[in-house]
C-alpha cells in the first residue's frame, strides 16, 4: 500500500487535482484529497465545486468527476485519510500551500508505517507531464487543455463544423483558471451537435460601457453562476440585451437570479430591483435568503430533485423530474411570484415542496431559460447535459 502524492505547484484553482485525476484514471485508483486554501479575494470562485453529497471544494476537483468518473468525495485531514485508505493505494493531489507542508505530511505518513511516493507535475511541450526524481515519465503521456479547457493527450483530426458565436458573461481568467466547469460543459454540448464555438468572454464589469460592442453578432448568451456580486449588474445588462433582441440565453444559478431580476425590472419599469445579496438597500429585493423562510436550509448544497411543469420548455428538455446539483443561499422572493407569472414569466421548475423556484422561462422569448442549479457540474464529454445542448441548438437555429 502506498500514498501517491501528485504535486502541482500552480496558483490556478482550475488545475488543482486535474493531473492527479488523470493519474488515478490511468491506474484505476481512488483519489482522495486534503484541506487546501486559496486566496478567495483574488479567486472568488476558487472553491465553488460542489459534490453530489453536498460539500464545497476546490473547483479544479471537477476533473475527478469528469475523468474517472467518481465523486471527488469529502475533504479529509491526513489522520482521517490514513485511517480510511490504510489498506490500499491512493492518489492525493498537492497544491502550493500543501507543498509547503509536505515535509510534515511525509513525516506523519512514515510514522504511521505507510509508504509514499511523490510525483511532480511539470510543464512539457506546451502541456503538462509527470516526473519522478527530476525525470519525466514518458509512459504516462503529456497532457494539455483543449479550446474548452478539457484535458487531452492527443489531437483529434479537425472536422468541418458550423461555427456559432456564444457570449459567456465572465472574465476569461475566471472561466479558464478558476471555475472550469461551464466552459467544459459548453464544449461537451458543442461536440455532440458537431458545432464549433466562437466564445466571447464578456467581462461583466465592462458590459455597462461596452455592451453593444461586446455582444455584437452573438448567437447566444450564457450567464454562469459565481460568488462575485460585482458581476451582477453586468449579467442583468446582458439579460436585458437578450430580451430586447430575442437572443437565446441560459442562466445558471446566479445567472437565473440575474435574468429573473431583468424581468422584474422590465415588469415594474424601474431599475430599482436587485438581488438582496448584491444590493441590501435595493427598493425591491428579487432574491432573498433561504433562511428567511421557515423549514428552508441556510445553504442548499448537493444533488436534489427538480420538478418541472408540464407543457414547459424545461419539461420538454428534462422530463418530469431531474436531479440537479445545487449551491445557493438565496431564492426568488415569494411575494413576487404572482406578479411575475401574470406578466408572463413561468416558474417551470421547483423543489419537491413546490416553494423554491428552481427553473424559470419567458415564453414570449425564443429561449429565455434559467435554472437555480449547476447543470455544468453534471456534464461529461460522452454525455453532455441536455440543458446545454438545448441552449446551443437554439443558438444554432438563430444563426441559420
Amino acid at each position: 500500500m502506498a500514498f501517491i502524492f501528485v504535486a502541482h505547484d500552480t496558483p490556478e484553482p482550475s488545475l488543482y487535482g486535474a493531473m492527479a485525476a488523470i493519474l488515478a484514471a490511468q491506474k484505476h485508483l481512488p483519489l482522495a484529497h486534503l484541506p487546501v486554501s486559496w486566496d478567495v479575494a483574488l479567486y472568488p470562485d476558487a472553491c465553488q465545486h460542489v459534490i453530489g453529497e453536498g460539500q464545497l471544494m476546490t473547483s479544479g476537483l471537477l476533473w475527478t468527476e469528469r475523468l474517472n468518473p467518481q465523486s471527488a468525495g469529502k475533504v479529509m485531514d491526513l489522520g482521517e485519510l490514513l485511517e480510511t485508505y490504510g489498506t490500499q493505494d491512493v492518489i492525493i493531489p498537492l497544491g502550493p500551500m500543501q507543498l509547503i507542508q509536505f515535509t510534515q505530511i511525509a513525516r506523519q505518513v512514515r510514522e504511521s508505517a505507510f509508504d509514499y511516493e511523490l510525483i511532480n507535475v511539470e510543464r512539457s511541450n506546451q502541456g503538462y507531464a509527470f516526473s519522478r526524481h527530476g525525470m519525466e515519465d514518458e509512459s504516462l503521456g503529456c497532457w494539455w487543455r483543449d479550446n474548452y479547457g478539457r484535458w487531452i493527450s492527443k489531437n483529434t483530426p479537425p472536422q468541418t463544423r458550423t461555427t456559432i458565436r456564444i457570449a459567456l458573461v465572465g472574465a476569461q481568467s475566471d472561466q479558464c483558471s478558476v471555475y472550469p466547469a461551464t466552459l467544459a460543459a459548453l464544449g461537451d454540448a458543442a461536440d455532440a451537435l458537431a458545432l464549433s464555438l466562437d466564445i466571447v468572454y464578456a467581462a461583466p464589469m465592462a458590459l455597462e460601457d461596452h455592451l453593444h460592442e461586446m455582444m455584437e453578432n452573438v448567437d447566444g448568451i450564457l450567464l454562469p453562476g459565481g460568488a462575485a456580486m460585482c458581476n451582477v449588474s453586468g449579467q442583468i445588462s446582458a439579460a436585458h440585451y437578450a430580451l430586447n433582441r430575442n437572443i437565446p440565453i441560459l442562466g445558471l444559478c446566479l445567472g437565473m437570479q440575474t435574468m429573473t431580476t431583468a424581468i422584474v425590472q422590465k415588469m415594474i419599469g424601474s431599475l430599482q430591483a436587485n438581488l438582496a445579496e448584491a444590493d441590501p438597500d435595493a427598493e425591491i429585493k428579487t432574491f432573498v435568503p433561504l433562511s428567511n423562510t421557515p423549514a428552508f436550509p441556510v445553504h442548499r448544497l448537493g444533488n436534489h430533485t427538480m420538478l418541472t411543469q408540464p407543457g414547459s420548455k424545461l419539461h420538454e428538455i428534462l422530463g418530469e423530474t431531474f436531479t440537479v446539483r445545487y449551491n445557493h443561499r438565496f431564492h426568488l422572493e415569494p411575494a413576487l411570484k404572482a406578479g411575475l407569472e401574470a406578466y408572463g414569466l413561468r416558474i417551470s421548475g421547483t423543489d419537491l415542496t413546490g416553494q423554491i423556484a428552481d427553473g424559470i422561462e419567458f415564453p414570449r422569448h425564443p429561449f429565455y431559460l434559467g435554472v437555480q442549479g449547476h447543470p455544468e457540474l453534471s456534464s461529461l464529454r460522452i454525455k453532455p447535459h441536455p440543458l446545454l445542448t438545448a441552449f446551443l441548438k437554439a443558438a444554432a437555429l438563430k444563426r441559420s
